[in-house]
């Protein structure tokens, strides 16, 4: 809302302007797990996960920085310490850097704000505080197709 749209962006068809939730759909960096995925869009220049897929996502913190947990049954197995090192892989983007520290998780179907200062943290919106700096990011899914997404400080 109120953000500027540039030429050729489509809003489901060719006569608006295309959305978030239209570029979440079809991001140019997608990995596709049983029951959502993981992509990545960029948005002024820097890069944004995108998570496919209507299931139970939570966050776990932890002494390095945490994980999402993103699993379709309430009772998973959703201890990432139990995912062997070997499940853990890149897609497309190794590492995000948070300027103030704060990761804003929010729904591309809900309308939003241009501003983030004005992205009320409501329904559809979440803010993770890991802390200012550069994020590794890795993905895991374990047999019972639970997935999750890791977040540890990056290395120099």
């Amino acid at each position: 809302m109120g953000a500027e749209v540039p030429d050729g962006w489509t809003w489901g068809d060719a006569n608006g302007p295309e959305c978030d939730y239209d570029r979440a759909c079809d991001p140019p960096v997608f990995e596709g797990t049983p029951y959502g995925g993981f992509g990545w869009v960029e948005v002024q220049g820097r890069p944004v996960l995108v998570l496919d897929g209507e299931i139970h996502t939570w966050f776990e913190a932890d002494s390095e920085g945490g994980v999402l947990v993103r699993s379709s049954i309430s009772e998973a197995d959703d201890d990432p310490e139990k995912v062997p090192a070997a499940s853990w892989r890149s897609v497309g983007v190794d590492v995000i850097s948070l300027t103030d520290g704060r990761l804003y998780m929010f729904d591309a179907a809900a309308e939003g704000a241009a501003d983030p200062a004005q992205i009320p943290a409501n329904d559809g919106v979440g803010v993770i505080t890991l802390g200012a700096g550069r994020w590794q990011v890795a993905f895991a899914t374990t047999a019972d197709e639970t997935d999750f997404i890791r977040f540890r400080p990056a290395l120099r």
